[in-house]
């Protein structure tokens, strides 16, 4: 399987990449620099022979390499039916992965002509007139831990199951504008906000109003100089709420509801949906680059 013959095919390439033909062709000219960067300190690293020495590559074209992990994301093949697919071993499967990922995952979550933010405040100077972000976090299911104390850590309560915990900012149309380092299971959704960097970045952009959800509790005492807005929740000595407040909860669940859009279209690529059984250090830059992939489509398609 190659670029030039699966693209003669729309529908299934969309299928098996989630991306038409075109978009991808322009997701390859977007890489490239970055692509050529990556690949050059790679192969400079630990090398024996000089650069292009040994065995010649098969899959040199970044569309075929691109095409590999694109594959990989959106169905989560396992790396034998790769092997099969692409005519390559599964070490070479697992490098070109590997390769493909910090590309694509580098802190690079939204791209504008001329402009790629990797930071928050990268994020303010490029989006001066931004004046409001909704958060939440996702969990994924991971293989039961061997050791009892990594199934202590990764053990969700919510899900009841073992997971990996990561979040997210957006912005009202559904770009994913940051995404946080991931955190074991078990770890509230509060206190994975807090370890972030966002608090501190609302606090000094009381411009920037915060949408997230009521598992926020505490978060206007704890930032007061913030702008967040969380849900009204009843509590033991208030067992129902006013109308008011049931309106404003309303209001609150329909500017919210875009980041949970975004959560489902994550999940489309099945690496993020199935039980995750890759290295658990490499996740969060599973995840960005996943995020990078469906901001692309997502701005594709609106302009």
């Amino acid at each position: 399987m190659r670029f030039q013959s699966l693209a003669q095919r729309p529908r299934q390439f969309l299928r098996f990449t989630g991306f038409t033909p075109e978009e991808f062709t322009g997701l390859v000219g977007t890489i490239r620099e970055d692509w050529k960067r990556v690949r050059a300190s790679r192969l400079k690293q630990d090398r024996v022979r000089i650069v292009g020495g040994g065995a010649k590559p098969i899959l040199t074209l970044l569309e075929d390499r691109l095409l590999v992990f694109a594959l990989y994301a959106k169905l989560y093949l396992p790396y034998s039916l790769l092997e099969h697919l692409f005519g390559i071993d599964e070490s070479t499967v697992c490098r070109i992965i590997q390769e493909m990922t910090p590309v694509l995952g580098m802190k690079i979550i939204v791209q504008r002509p001329g402009k790629r933010i990797r930071t928050l405040e990268e994020l303010r100077e490029a989006f001066p007139d931004i004046d409001s972000v909704l958060g939440d976090a996702t969990e994924q299911r991971i293989p039961r831990p061997q050791k009892k104390r990594e199934r202590k850590k990764h053990h969700s309560g919510k899900k009841k199951t073992f997971t990996l915990k990561t979040q997210i900012l957006t912005d009202r149309n559904g770009i994913i504008l940051h995404v946080a380092d991931s955190s074991p299971g078990r770890v509230h959704d509060y206190k994975q906000f807090k370890n972030t960097d966002i608090p501190e970045w609302l606090e000094d952009n009381p411009q920037i109003t915060g949408y997230f959800d009521s598992g926020y509790q505490g978060v206007a005492k704890d930032y007061p100089k913030a702008s967040i807005r969380i849900p009204v929740k009843r509590s033991r000595s208030k067992k129902e709420l006013t109308r008011s407040e049931k309106i404003y909860n309303t209001k609150q669940r329909k500017i919210r509801v875009t980041v949970e859009h975004v959560f489902s279209r994550l999940k489309k690529f099945r690496i993020l949906a199935d039980v995750y059984r890759n290295d658990k250090e490499r996740y969060c830059a599973t995840f960005r680059s996943i995020a990078f992939l469906s901001n692309f489509r997502t701005l594709a398609r609106a302009s």
